[in-house]
């Protein structure tokens, strides 16, 4: 479930993003405070995970799926809503 979660919070994450055009490094400190805010919903805010025995799988259960999906939905979105002229 905890896949699952990140996995709608990177899309959400990725096209809000996209759609406020923040781009190069400050859109990379957003995509991990996104994560980091996950980590935190996972941690406090969540009560059926606080029961999860080993407290590594809160950071790291879906970290590489989380950046590439986010990645990828902030990348489209920015080209979708902002295209670049053609020549």
């Amino acid at each position: 479930m905890m896949y699952y979660i990140r996995v709608i919070f990177a899309v959400i994450g990725g096209v809000l993003t996209g759609a406020l055009n923040i781009r190069g490094e400050l859109g990379l400190v957003v995509g991990v405070a996104i994560f980091l805010g996950t980590y935190a919903l996972f941690k406090y805010g969540l009560k059926i995970f606080s029961t999860v025995p080993d407290k590594k799988k809160l950071y790291m259960t879906g970290i590489f799926s989380f950046f590439l999906i986010w990645f990828v939905f902030w990348v489209i979105s920015i080209n979708l809503i902002y295209p670049a002229p053609l020549p």
